[in-house]
């Protein structure tokens, strides 16, 4: 391991449990699962239009627990390959949420995995999450160098509880195989407390919840809700003005 790089998730041997967390929870079909297979955590699914909202959905693959402080790192790295185009990859870490908001829960950032068979670094800096995104479709609202009050806080650096990848906001089939995550360019004493690993049955295993399964649904539940609340607002308003109107990424080293 290089002296400027933490380790969050080795796939190898994970200190975490990982589950699939996805739409159907408020009336959506988009599917996943996730895995961990061969020393890869896995996540594989489809990201489908929520019928009644007219827009993609969402799928997570979300790692529950305490992290390794990464407050001295600058990024924030996947070692990954994809086996499918996907153009709506998000990444999320924490559970603070904007001012004024109560829906889209942590600092969120977008990134692009190339298809391909090699395994490849996708670094994400710090710089490039902010806490205000749309919970409709997972896009940023106001970023982190556009208001520093949007940029990740030291406190969730030290600690980041949750991690989550996501497929939202773009319909499209998902194959995702990460090797670790990792926090890089970090300067001063860097340390790598390792959790006890999550038990696996013959070097594979299904993630299982670690935080009960009814505060999972409370928190997919919530943020979709926002999502669903603003978009019936838009159509509504939209409506009545209508009516008014008739009487508008590099390869990781092999």
């Amino acid at each position: 391991m290089n002296s400027d790089e933490i380790y969050l998730e080795n796939f190898a041997n994970p200190a975490h449990s990982w589950n699939a967390l996805n739409d159907p929870v408020m009336g959506g079909e988009s599917s996943s699962t996730v895995s961990i297979k061969g020393g890869l955590g896995i996540f594989e699914g489809e990201v489908v239009d929520v019928s009644f909202l007219q827009a993609p959905g969402f799928i997570t693959m979300r790692g529950e627990g305490d992290y390794t402080d990464v407050s001295s790192c600058d990024t924030f790295r996947l070692t990954a390959r994809a086996s499918e185009p996907y153009e709506g990859y998000r990444i999320s870490f924490g559970r603070r949420t904007a001012p004024g908001t109560r829906f889209a829960r942590g600092f969120k950032a977008n990134f692009f995995s190339p298809v391909g068979p090699d395994m490849v670094d996708i670094d994400i800096p710090f710089k490039d999450f902010t806490i205000s995104w749309d919970g409709k479709t997972g896009d940023p609202i106001e970023t982190c160098q556009e208001n520093n009050t949007n940029c990740p806080d030291v406190d969730t650096l030290k600690n980041m509880k949750t991690i989550s990848i996501w497929g939202e906001g773009v319909d499209g089939k998902i194959k995702l195989e990460i090797d670790s995550i990792k926090a890089v360019g970090c300067t001063g004493k860097v340390s790598n407390p390792a959790p006890a690993p999550f038990t696996t049955i013959g070097g594979d295993s299904q993630g299982s919840a670690t935080l009960s399964p009814l505060f999972l649904f409370g928190v997919a539940s919530a943020a979709f809700f926002g999502a669903i609340m603003k978009g019936l607002f838009t159509s509504i308003s939209h409506n009545y003005s209508s009516v008014n109107k008739s009487n508008n990424i590099n390869p990781a080293a092999v």
